[in-house]
Parts: structure tokens; sequence; C-alpha cells
């Protein structure tokens, strides 16, 4: 398997080079996202999660109320239990909810980290 930087080194030469650019400059531009690369994966894998309108409306509700319980959630969004906890269970492996248990009971809520600005446009009202 071909690292990162080897596949950079040994990338096609850039024949085209913008006057206010050198081709050093584009390496390093090159470089710099392959060391952000892992970084650029976390931030995809998230903003992936956001693209669902259910996941959305659940993360919605959650900076709304605190904390909802599976019920809760499927009673607001009209569906099942079961179709609210497959999302539940994406947005908790993405890290952006996190469940308690009180006996039978599992609540939800955003977890602490979470970016709050990338709900704000939904909450503002913009479309």
């Amino acid at each position: 398997m071909v690292s990162t930087v080897e596949a950079i080194v040994n990338a096609p030469r850039l024949d085209c080079v913008s006057p206010d650019r050198t081709s050093e400059d584009l390496l390093a531009l090159r470089t710099r996202l392959a060391d952000l690369a892992r970084n650029l994966r976390i931030a995809s894998d998230h903003y992936a999660l956001l693209a669902g309108e259910t996941r959305l409306k659940i993360l919605v509700l959650l900076e709304e109320t605190p904390e909802l319980c599976v019920c809760d959630l499927a009673t607001i969004l009209e569906m099942t239990p079961a179709a609210v906890s497959q999302h539940l269970s994406r947005l908790r492996s993405g890290r952006l909810v996190q469940s308690r248990r009180d006996g039978m009971t599992i609540y939800y809520r955003l977890v602490d980290t979470i970016d709050r600005n990338l709900l704000a446009p939904v909450l503002a009202g913009k479309k």
C-alpha cells in the first residue's frame, strides 16, 4: 500500500500553474490536504449524518428539549420506536448523542462537545 506522502511525491507533475501560484505552492496545498485526511474523513462522516432529515430532526428536538426517550421521539416524529432507534444508533456511533438508561427507558441527549452552530441555520428558520 502506498503512503499518502509517497502518492504526493509520485503524483504527476502539474503542467498548469496559475500566474499567482508556483508548482511548490500547489504541492504544499496538496500536502496540507493529505495531512488533514483524518479530520476531513471525520467531518465528512458527521456531515453525512446531518444529511439525513430524520437525524437532523432528532438533533433539533434534542437541542430544544435536552433529553428525550425513544418513545417520545417516535411519537413526535410519527415513526416506530424501532425506526427511531436505528437513527439514534447512527447518531450515537457518530458521537453526536449519548444515552442513559433509567430502568427500561433509554433517554438520549446531545453530547456536550457537539458544535451547536451546526443546528443554528435550522433553528433560525433559514432555508
